[in-house]
Parts: structure tokens; C-alpha cells; sequence
């Protein structure tokens, strides 16, 4: 194997498995950030308009698999809402949406110690993720540093910086081409049937799901392995 490709959340970085909540919490911060703002509009108004709009571009996402960028939303929201907005609100606003990655934010057990045997077996490591809600890829970013992974990946893709999310299958093949691989000879690692392994398959690469209690299943999407723990990806490489 000359290529390991891996997703990032719910793959090597666990999250929230559901978001119901914590998007809720995050659209009552933002309201208070709108208030502060100038907005004079009621907060059931600006909450159904928000809810509204996310769910019209998570849409719009799997439909087009086009990235939508979470500052443009939240400048439209904002500025609907009768705010005056200028690049610290929009900062401000995205932070907002970052700290609820952060409350339940941890490392898949066992992640470190798999990235290190990957690199000892020679491999090029690489990272292809779409990024929660489109925030810059400066917020995964800020992830990875903090538990040290940094160092383990050759080359990383973020649906932001490239406008595009999985399973796109220019996200695969970019890959592919900035770690100097082809596909026959590549493995791409992640949780999601849908995004994950129907898009490594798509460009003819080697793909494992990782299970995840963030699973959708699909019966038309079939990975070529399955692994429970780092340790099964050993015996793939």
C-alpha cells in the first residue's frame, strides 16, 4: 500500500453523534451575538429562520456535493436580521458554531499510535474531510494540532479551501495526485457509507469503513473492509 487517505470526524476525531441539540444551543448564542449586533427581530423569527437555512444547505450539500461556506451564511442571516456586519461579527459568529465541536470533542482511542505504524510502514499518509456546517478549514485545523496529528499527514483537503464535499470525486482524485499515488495502490479509511466509501470506490481505491457510532447505513454501498479498531487496519497495509 503506498497511500492511507483518512477522513477526519467521527474517523480520527470523535464528535457529537447528534447535532440536534447542540445546534440548538449554538442558534440561541448566535441570537444573543445578533441582538448585540443591532437586531431587533423576535427570537423565534430569527431561529426558524436559521434552522431553515441550514437544514435548505445541508440540502444542497449532499444533493450537489458543492461546499457552502459558513461565513456567506451567516453574513446573509446576520445582515437579514438587521445587523451590521463587518468581518469581527463574522468571526465572532463562527467561533460561536466551533465551540460546539469543541464540547464533546475527543480522540479516537488508539489514533495516534495507528498514524505512527502507518508512517513506519512507509506509507504517504493523507486527509480528505468535509468540514462541519463549511466553517475554514482553520477550525479542523485547531483540532488536529491540539491532539498532535499534525505531524502524521503528507498532504490534507478540506471541503472549504476547495468548495467541494464528499463523495465528489475530484476531492479523492486531488488527493491522490498531491501524495504522488494512484488509486490502485490506495486506501482511503473513514466512517460514512455514503460519503466515505462510495467516494473512494467512485475513483477505484481501496475502501474500509471505520465503524463509528455516527453511522448511516446504506445496503447499495458495500466497503471492502470493515474494521472495529486500529489494530484490524494493521492487517490491510
Amino acid at each position: 500500500m503506498k497511500a492511507v487517505i483518512f477522513d477526519l470526524g467521527h474517523t480520527l476525531i470523535d464528535y457529537y453523534h447528534d447535532w440536534s441539540a447542540p445546534e440548538g444551543r449554538t442558534v440561541s448564542r448566535l441570537y444573543r451575538l445578533a441582538r448585540e449586533a443591532g437586531s431587533h427581530m423576535q427570537e423565534a423569527e430569527f431561529r426558524g429562520s436559521v434552522m431553515a437555512t441550514l437544514q435548505r444547505d445541508r440540502e444542497r450539500k449532499s444533493r450537489d456535493m458543492l461546499e457552502v461556506p459558513l461565513e456567506r451564511v451567516l453574513g446573509n442571516i446576520l445582515g437579514n436580521a438587521g445587523c451590521l456586519v463587518d468581518e469581527g461579527l463574522i468571526q465572532d459568529a463562527l467561533e460561536i458554531f466551533y465551540s460546539a465541536l469543541q464540547e464533546d470533542r475527543r480522540l479516537i482511542p488508539g489514533t495516534v499510535e495507528m498514524l505512527e505504524r502507518v508512517r513506519d510502514r512507509g506509507c504517504a499518509v493523507g486527509l480528505v474531510s468535509d468540514v462541519a456546517w463549511g466553517l475554514p478549514s482553520e477550525y479542523p485545523l485547531r483540532d488536529i494540532r491540539h491532539y498532535g496529528l499534525e505531524r502524521f499527514f503528507d498532504d490534507m483537503i478540506f471541503s472549504t479551501d476547495v468548495g467541494l464535499r464528499k463523495p465528489h470525486p475530484r476531492m479523492f482524485k486531488m488527493a491522490l495526485f498531491n501524495l504522488g499515488a494512484g488509486s490502485g495502490d490506495s486506501m482511503f479509511v473513514g466512517n460514512s457509507l455514503q460519503a466515505d466509501i462510495r467516494g473512494a470506490k467512485g475513483v477505484g481505491m481501496r475502501a474500509v469503513l471505520k465503524k463509528s457510532a455516527y453511522f448511516q447505513p446504506d445496503d447499495g454501498i458495500v466497503p471492502d473492509h470493515i474494521v472495529d479498531d486500529w489494530e484490524d487496519l494493521d492487517t490491510l497495509l
